[in-house]
């Protein structure tokens, strides 16, 4: 369906009652129809030069990579809406593709963000942009409203070739009644708390589903391990708790490969220990992906 002339102008939203109350907020129009289908472009460009598919350490920090990535997570829209949460001095800490192709019978369990994050304060919020439409067939992202006040549940850990998720954590005792489909036109986000449950199921759709997690931080948040990096990208940081990662200049080459990697690297060490290195996903990225 074509857009109307309503759809092509972003007007800044407040978020609402809404996301403090239920720990998220959506839909909400952050790009138009057509700036999201230029960055989808560019995406599956990027994804046909790797050999179809992001993998690996692809996965972790991908905008220190990809010159529109680091664009896309910088568009004022998207920033609007972190500013809102962490106050007007913001650093993104992290991003990550979340893509199921038509037919895609992997799924992220329910779970919470902040399991390994170790960061304090929890000042966070997580911008979810969807660059394709996000129906209830094509393993729509799932909420569980107040989740993130609500007691914390037992979370075990049942890694396995369809769990996206590299920890493997899955929350036990969901109670899935209560589960929001987040529904989405591509272009539009969802925002929501660290701590808010969240699950995605197969794509049984026609079309890929497409979406890219942003972390944001306020910059007075520390890590409670070791140190870590993010990018300063709205104000300034008086606090200078986290290493400045640069923007690439172009697209994977040596000086943004060599940052990634140094940030990845830390981030994941953050997150698991030592044995981050022994994680079978997170390869090195120096050859092609199959």
């Amino acid at each position: 369906m074509s857009a109307t002339a309503s759809d092509q102008t972003v007007h800044p939203v407040t978020l609402s009652a809404r996301y403090q109350t239920d720990g998220f907020q959506f839909p909400i129009r952050a790009l138009s129809p057509e700036k999201a289908a230029d960055y989808r472009r560019k995406l599956e460009a990027s994804q046909a030069s790797l050999g179809g598919k992001f993998q690996g350490l692809y996965t972790q920090k991908p905008h220190l990579l990809f010159t529109w990535l680091a664009d896309l997570v910088r568009e004022p829209a998207v920033l609007d809406l972190a500013q809102q949460v962490v106050g007007p001095d913001i650093l993104l800490w992290s991003t990550e593709f979340f893509i199921k192709g038509a037919g895609d019978e992997r799924f992220v369990p329910w779970h919470v963000d902040d399991t390994y994050w170790h960061i304090e304060p929890q000042i966070q919020v997580t911008v979810w942009i969807a660059l394709s439409d996000v129906n209830a067939d094509n393993g729509p992202l799932r909420y569980i409203p107040g989740s993130h006040v609500a007691p914390r549940l037992e979370i075990v850990t049942q890694a396995s070739e369809k769990n996206m998720l590299i920890s493997g954590q899955v929350a036990k005792g969901v109670d899935e009644s209560r589960a929001v489909d987040v529904l989405l036109r591509a272009g539009e986000v969802s925002v929501h708390d660290s701590r808010t449950l969240h699950a995605s199921g197969m794509n049984k759709g026609w079309d890929s589903r497409i979406g890219v997690a942003a972390r944001y931080l306020a910059t007075s948040v520390r890590s409670l391990t070791e140190r870590e990096s993010a990018s300063l990208v709205r104000g300034v940081d008086i606090h200078n708790y986290f290493d400045h990662e640069p923007a690439p200049a172009s697209d994977l080459d040596d000086a943004a490969r060599a940052a990634h990697a140094k940030a990845a690297d830390m981030r994941l060490r953050n997150m698991y220990g030592a044995r981050h290195r022994d994680q079978p996903a997170l390869k090195t990225i120096g050859a092609k992906t199959d």
